[in-house]
């Protein structure tokens, strides 16, 4: 792999890895590191993101995803009548957009997800008390999701694509 793919993948990982850790002792995702990673991915699509996403599709990702996940809070939120889902989370999903663009929510949302409720099992399994009855943090999931997207964005697998077009 050359050095820029690289770099871009361990400056990723290493933030999202740190954010997931926070998240997972203390159920805050810190903007601190949610401001570095939203800088980071910026600065790597105006000087030419390794895995094809421009600037206007930065920017067009962060809106988008964002914008899906509030009001996909909003509404849990208005249904639950009680706060479903922390603002980072929301703003995690913003910074995957910048890093990946629009077209990858589908895939954010779906590894988010299905990640967060395999690690509530393997941690309900381990503690033997049901966890889905408490807190459960999105954020190791869709971190998980945002790394492993870009991840496969940049191995080039003929089967996944940040684009609408083929």
């Amino acid at each position: 792999m050359e050095l820029w793919p690289l770099a871009c993948l361990l400056v990723l990982a290493a933030g999202l890895i740190w954010l997931a850790v926070v998240d997972l002792r203390t159920g805050y995702l810190p903007d601190i590191g949610q401001i570095f990673l939203a800088a980071t991915g910026l600065a790597v699509a105006v000087i030419g993101s390794p895995v094809g996403v421009t600037w206007v599709a930065a920017l067009i990702g962060a809106v988008i995803n964002g914008g899906v996940f509030w009001g996909l809070s909003w509404l849990v939120t208005k249904l639950k009548g009680r706060q479903a889902m922390g603002f980072g989370d929301v703003k995690l999903v913003a910074v995957g957009g910048l890093w990946l663009g629009p077209w990858a929510l589908p895939y954010l949302m779906a590894a988010g997800g299905v990640l967060t409720l395999v690690g509530a099992g393997i941690v309900g399994a381990i503690t033997q008390k049901p966890v889905w009855r408490g807190e459960m943090p999105l954020g190791p999931g869709l971190a998980a999701g945002i790394l492993g997207a870009f991840a496969l964005a940049l191995a080039k697998l003929p089967w996944f694509s940040l684009s609408p077009l083929p």
